[in-house]
């Protein structure tokens, strides 16, 4: 059975492989390369860098905006069943329907209603009482939607780095106090004033994004003094065992490329006013994983600070 924190030695080169396969199972894929790197300089085995090389070739994505962009449009289009342009189905008719008599708008609201993140970001926003709100990576406008539904006070603008979402958005939304733009936040931020949000949220983002401070940077600019951040991140506590597959993404694109755990979520933003930090299990989804890993903790941390 693999742990985080065995000793390894580098001589054991089935072993070590497995153990950074097993990060990168735990999206931990700093830590990965951290063990294959070390490994290699220890060994100068070149199967670890071989598989180094391999893993770096996963993260290419981060370093271009236009290839990060395409692939995230690429997955909504695909993955989700987002619509496309170019194509006729059934599905998409039956969905287009529904979108035109405003059906599904309404499941959307009804189903936030039940989500534990929602009710955790509407107890923040009863509190704090914004006037303006930022969906910072709103995916197909869920959260954005139903927010500007149940407060139609709150003005509430959603960015999405993918087209196919924002567009999908833009059909879904029927509340003129929701709009949707598709941009970085970082881009975003550039652009508008600082302090142009009261409070902004961003659910499943971090995890995905080249470079966590210049995101966290941009938020924060975007927020005014005393301005609330909500984020959501996954909270994957894994343990294997018996022997794993050699771990290999889909599309050949590592989507998660961080972890979050309770003790880094509290190094990384515990500084900031009013930090809270909540955890809410989630349904665990063993076709994602080989049979060989259970969860510990599985679900989603919740957490919350004030802008200095």
């Amino acid at each position: 059975m693999l742990n985080r924190e065995e000793q390894l030695d580098f001589r054991d080169v089935s072993r070590t492989l497995a153990h950074a396969d097993f990060q990168l199972y735990c999206d931990d894929v700093p830590g990965a390369l951290a063990v294959l790197d070390q490994a290699h300089a220890a060994t100068q085995d070149r199967r670890y860098a071989t598989r180094a090389a391999e893993v770096r070739s996963w993260l290419q994505h981060l370093a271009r905006p236009a290839e990060y962009t395409s692939v995230y449009a690429q997955f909504y289009a695909t993955r989700r069943g987002c619509f496309s342009l170019k194509r006729f189905s059934l599905k998409r008719l039956e969905r287009d329907l529904r979108i035109l008599l405003g059906r599904k708008t309404r499941k959307t609201v009804e189903r936030m209603d039940r989500d534990p993140e929602f009710r955790l970001l509407e107890e923040e926003v009863a509190r704090n009482r914004p006037a303006r709100v930022l969906d910072a990576g709103c995916g197909e406008g869920r959260v954005a939607i139903a927010l500007g539904a149940r407060h139609p006070d709150v003005q509430i603008v959603g960015l999405d780095v993918a087209r196919t979402n924002v567009r999908l958005a833009r059909r879904v939304n029927r509340y003129s106090n929701v709009t949707f733009q598709e941009a970085f936040v970082e881009d975003f931020a550039r652009r508008m004033a600082p302090g142009s949000f009261d409070l902004v949220y961003s659910f499943a983002v971090l995890e995905h994004v080249a470079d966590l401070d210049a995101t966290v940077t941009g938020i924060l600019r975007l927020l005014r003094p005393s301005g609330r951040f909500c984020f959501s991140v996954p909270m994957n506590g894994l343990k294997a065992t018996g022997p794993l597959p050699a771990f290999k993404p889909r599309d050949g694109v590592l989507s998660h490329v961080r972890r979050f755990t309770e003790e880094n979520l509290h190094a990384l933003f515990g500084r900031y006013p009013s930090f809270g930090l909540v955890k809410l299990p989630g349904d665990w989804r063993p076709d994602q994983y080989p049979a060989a890993i259970v969860p510990v903790e599985f679900g989603c941390y919740f957490a919350a600070f004030s802008k200095p």
